[in-house]
């Protein structure tokens, strides 16, 4: 009934006299504690769904079936007039086992689903990210002389079985922050996308020679394809050609050098 317990009907719940005797159609009271500042408890229900406030044991002075209050009170403090002795509910053990056996007794199950709704799944799906907010943070741990491990992996894809040399690695994010590019099976080219609004001296690749998108930049490649480089590039078709622009030549010149004169 509800949140209620039940109590009495038992050869245990009896009422007696000071000898220990059954008193039958005797009339008791519950209450909250053994205390004298006690509260009698006054919601009581009989078997039958009857609202009452007293006790009456049966013929035999066994205290009948009933439930107790709403509060879900695991125990009541029994008076048949011989001073307040503890009634403790009969259906603890059913109420208990039935909680071992439920799915989700304390809605752990359903607490812990609201809250990974948004994280990452095991498989599929798709997950929401806040705006302005980072969506997924690895903190690399530290060796023991409080160095950050840079030899562990942040992600690592490799293949499903182990050959006797190990499982063969793919791409992989080092805990130092490098990403290695290796992809299984034929080789691939590593594609940057950019937007098609993005201008033309927007940049597409950017190494720089301090953090990540910080000046001074080594090697820039901008959106409509120009290279832009710190040093000389060298390739199999470049040579040791030199080439200088602008209104006056090279003081140092040597053969191959391209001179474009402007600005004259």
């Amino acid at each position: 009934m509800a949140d209620r317990n039940l109590f009495g009907g038992t050869p245990a719940d009896v009422a007696e006299n000071e000898a220990g005797v059954r008193v039958p159609a005797a009339v008791g009271t519950a209450w909250t504690s053994k205390e004298q500042s006690a509260t009698q408890v006054t919601d009581l229900v009989d078997i039958n769904g009857t609202p009452i406030t007293q006790l009456v044991a049966d013929e035999r002075g066994v205290i009948p079936l009933f439930w107790g209050p709403a509060n879900g009170a695991e125990s009541l403090w029994i008076d048949f007039g011989v001073g307040r002795l503890k009634l403790v509910s009969n259906s603890v053990g059913e109420r208990f086992k039935a909680h071992l056996e439920a799915l989700d007794p304390h809605n752990s199950r359903l607490y812990t689903d609201e809250q990974l709704t948004n994280y990452m799944p095991r498989r599929g799906a798709q997950v929401a990210s806040e705006r302005g907010r980072t969506w997924l943070e690895v903190r690399v741990p530290d060796s023991n002389d409080g160095v950050a491990d840079t030899v562990g992996n942040m992600v690592r894809i490799t293949t499903n079985t182990k050959s006797p040399a190990g499982y063969d690695e793919f791409t992989r994010i080092k805990n130092s922050g490098a990403v290695v590019v290796e992809p299984a099976g034929p080789h691939v080219p590593l594609s940057v996308g950019q937007y098609e609004t993005m201008p033309a001296e927007g940049t597409a690749l950017l190494v720089s020679r301090g953090r990540a998108g910080s000046e001074p930049a080594v090697l820039r490649v901008r959106a409509d394809g120009r290279v832009e480089a710190a040093g000389a590039i060298s390739a199999p078709n470049i040579g040791n050609a030199r080439v200088f622009s602008g209104p006056t030549a090279p003081s140092n010149p040597r053969v191959g050098d391209v001179w474009v004169s402007y600005g004259t």
